[in-house]
């Protein structure tokens, strides 16, 4: 019963955890600072290492130093969301995809993955809070069911915007645009 408990605690705790960080990435950025998005994309992918080892997976990276304006901690959660999304909705042996790089003057990070085939049609879905696609995803017990919910939000706190396609092998290809900084 006490371990029953606590999950539900711990579910709890991170629900409001994320309405909270939900709330605060739509009033936007008050102060930006100059951020490198590689460098925050790096961080959340070490934070991701025990578990990306532990499910058998293999990530790739090719960062490029891009400075954004910004929030770094936002902007972490929002590299930490993404990262978290693919290993977690991965298949055994699969592998994750981490990007950085400047396209068309703007920063561009991509997470792309392995994972079940998704219609199309549903990936709109999954940036709406508590769904994964066609199903609701509060009770997976792999989150609160607000990661791309948050990742949305604090892309557009950064004046950027958010992209998403289903891989025809299974997974997604999520790609996140923001405007750069130039030095």
């Amino acid at each position: 019963m006490a371990d029953r408990l606590w999950q539900l605690n711990q579910r709890s705790r991170r629900l409001i955890d994320g309405l909270l960080e939900l709330a605060q990435s739509e009033q936007g950025i008050r102060m930006p600072e100059e951020v490198d998005l590689a460098a925050a994309v790096q961080d959340a992918s070490e934070a991701m290492l025990p578990e990306v080892q532990a499910r058998g997976l293999h990530i790739e990276q090719e960062l490029q130093a891009v400075k954004v304006p910004g929030d770094r901690t936002l902007l972490e959660r929002l590299a930490g969301n993404l990262i978290e999304n693919a290993v977690r909705h991965n298949i055994a042996g699969g592998w994750v995809r981490v990007a950085t790089r400047v396209e068309d003057g703007q920063a561009v990070f991509t997470v792309e993955n392995t994972g079940p085939t998704l219609a199309p049609a549903d990936v709109p879905s999954l940036f709406e809070p508590f769904r994964r696609g066609a199903q609701e995803r509060t009770d997976s017990g792999k989150g609160a069911g607000l990661g791309l919910s948050i990742v949305r939000a604090v892309a557009r706190a950064h004046a950027g915007k958010v992209e998403a396609t289903a891989r025809q092998d299974g997974g997604l290809l999520i790609s996140v645009r923001l405007p750069r900084n130039e030095g």
